[in-house]
């Protein structure tokens, strides 16, 4: 019989960290989405439905949030028109300039996000310990901050990790 080898848990570095809740809960939302008969969208769809809010967002912006080129912004928002997730709009500010909103069914899609986001944390609160939770979601939300500060350099259109 052969014994399966698994990396001891303090030697997991920060990404296979971060990968495990995240994963949990892309999982969690994945099986409620499909249960409610939504299409299996990439995860490049799920990013761009993420970050329209309720005004709506120039595809410009998009472009940044999610730092891909304007043509795959582009081609991303025509596949989630196409499913009737999304719906372009004109700007208020400027005539020619078209903005992205959540469409009926994206609006849909965006609460059960957030609901099953909602009871993941609070299965993840009982088995971490409301206080420990808090703690958690403090650090996060002070280290997503420090990151979302933090110009990004581009070389080419590519990222430029420096190495320290």
């Amino acid at each position: 019989m052969t014994k399966t080898t698994r990396t001891p848990r303090s030697s997991r570095d920060l990404r296979t960290l971060l990968h495990v809740p995240q994963h949990d809960l892309q999982a969690q939302v994945a099986s409620r989405l499909e249960r409610l008969g939504f299409p299996v969208l990439r995860a490049a769809h799920g990013q761009l439905l993420s970050a329209i809010g309720p005004e709506g967002v120039r595809l410009s912006d998009l472009v940044t949030a999610l730092s891909l080129p304007k043509q795959t912004v582009g081609d991303l928002v025509d596949d989630l028109e196409t499913m009737r997730m999304v719906e372009r709009f004109p700007d208020p500010d400027h005539g020619v300039i078209k903005r992205v909103r959540l469409g009926p069914k994206g609006k849909v899609w965006a609460a059960e996000v957030k609901r099953v986001a909602a009871a993941t944390e609070a299965r993840w609160a009982t088995r971490l310990g409301s206080k420990k939770m808090k703690s958690l979601r403090a650090l996060l939300e002070e280290l997503a901050a420090t990151v979302e500060d933090r110009p990004s350099t581009r070389v080419n259109g590519a990222r430029n990790h420096k190495r320290g």
